[in-house]
């Protein structure tokens, strides 16, 4: 009897236990629907960090931030601002800034697209009529919400050098190259550049939240609804221009400053479907594989995903279909595009990507690159002396607001 008794009991104990671990299995499935398995990427996006940090030199006692190992003679706005930016660095951030406050034109208020350490290489480095400009307004406010102080005088005056190119609430960028960060694009007429456009609607932002310039709520409604009318509805895309023979050309970057307005400020210019309509053309038209694998998306190309002429181009050595911005992969402009279009829709098959992408730019040497070559004849390969990039340690933050990693 006692031994019977003593089966029961265990067998109403391995029932318990039974159940227990089925509610056990149940409750994590639940879990585990709502929480998304870690990315494999998690080890390699420091590598992003790293190459930033490698390219922190000091002159007169002064940081700053070379875009690459590859030019060492000056700091250049883009990676003196994403940079510090990237890594949350306010001391690094004020330190880059301050090469390009106190060389801006006095008389007009343009600010530098690049600034040499060496002032018999002034002649090298022109100031150039870009997004400079603009990106300083966006970096001043990033600035100052990190209780940094800032000349309102000479970010007034950079405001006033970029009001001068607005009319009717879009930014107008005059013929010629070194209009924006693709700054091999020639451009044989004046022209309305997307991804300017987006750039002044962050300027215009950022200078309401500054409370400097007189800029109003309406000016800023005005200038998105502008940057959203790029979007061309029979390409399903926004167009890298609206004007010249780049009107219809794609361009990935067009949605890199949607990124910054939503990631700074929470507020958006473009609908969520205008964003995924133009990444779905660029994955259809524009993705490069080799050996069924994907070796990047071209940043710029032709509507149908082609290269485009090289004379379309300023810079004879670079202007090869497939190399430099005539359809080469730029990771930072693409990998945001990509984590914006994450934010908004979940897709596995996007992350994928993302992936896919991370790991062929950093696996093998662990450097983050300027560009990958996608021309037929060498796909996938790059320059080594153009790796090491700086403004690469942006796409961490982008994947981390994306909720990718």
């Amino acid at each position: 009897m006692n031994t019977s008794r003593r089966d029961a009991l265990k067998l109403i104990g391995a029932a318990g236990l039974t159940l227990a671990l089925a509610r056990v299995c149940e409750v994590l499935s639940s879990v585990g629907e709502q929480i998304p398995p870690p990315s494999r990427i998690a080890n390699l996006l420091p590598d992003y960090f790293n190459n930033t940090r490698q390219n922190v030199v000091v002159h007169g006692g002064q940081r700053a931030l070379l875009s690459s190992h590859f030019y060492p003679q000056a700091t250049y706005v883009r990676d003196a601002f994403y940079g510090p930016l990237a890594l949350n660095d306010a001391g690094l951030s004020e330190e880059c800034y301050r090469w390009f406050a106190r060389t801006s034109d006095r008389a007009t208020g343009q600010i530098r697209t690049a600034v040499p350490f060496d002032p018999n290489d002034d002649p090298q480095f022109p100031a150039q009529d870009d997004d400079s400009s603009l990106l300083f307004v966006i970096w001043s406010m990033w600035l100052k919400r990190q209780r940094v102080a800032v000349d309102q005088s000479v970010v007034e005056r950079a405001f006033a050098f970029i009001e001068a190119h607005v009319r009717a609430d879009q930014f107008i960028s005059p013929a010629g190259a070194f209009r924006y960060w693709a700054d091999t694009v020639q451009f044989d007429t004046a022209e309305r550049i997307t991804h300017n456009q987006g750039l002044y609607v962050v300027a215009v932002r950022a200078m309401i939240e500054l409370g400097w310039g007189s800029v109003t709520r309406q000016d800023y409604a005005n200038a998105r609804s502008r940057y959203a009318a790029f979007y061309r509805p029979s390409l399903g895309a926004l167009t890298l221009g609206q004007d010249s023979w780049w009107a219809d050309k794609l361009d990935i970057s067009a949605l890199f400053p949607e990124f910054l307005l939503r990631w700074l400020f929470d507020e958006s210019a473009l609908p969520d479907d205008m964003i995924r309509s133009t990444i779905d053309r660029f994955r259809q038209t524009a993705s490069v594989t080799k050996d069924n694998a994907i070796v990047g998306i071209k940043t710029i190309c032709a509507p149908d995903g082609s290269f485009l002429p090289r004379e379309k181009y300023f810079a004879p050595g670079l202007n090869w279909p497939g190399d430099y911005q005539n359809g080469g992969y730029w990771p930072m402009y693409t990998l945001i595009a990509l984590a914006l279009s994450y934010k908004i829709a979940s897709q596995p098959a996007i992350k994928q990507l993302i992936e896919d992408l991370v790991t062929l730019e950093l696996a093998t040497d662990h450097r983050s690159k300027e560009v990958i070559i996608l021309a037929p004849e060498a796909i996938g390969t790059v320059n080594p002396d153009r790796s090491g990039y700086t403004w690469n340690a942006l796409i961490v933050p982008a994947l981390q607001w994306a909720g990718v990693i």
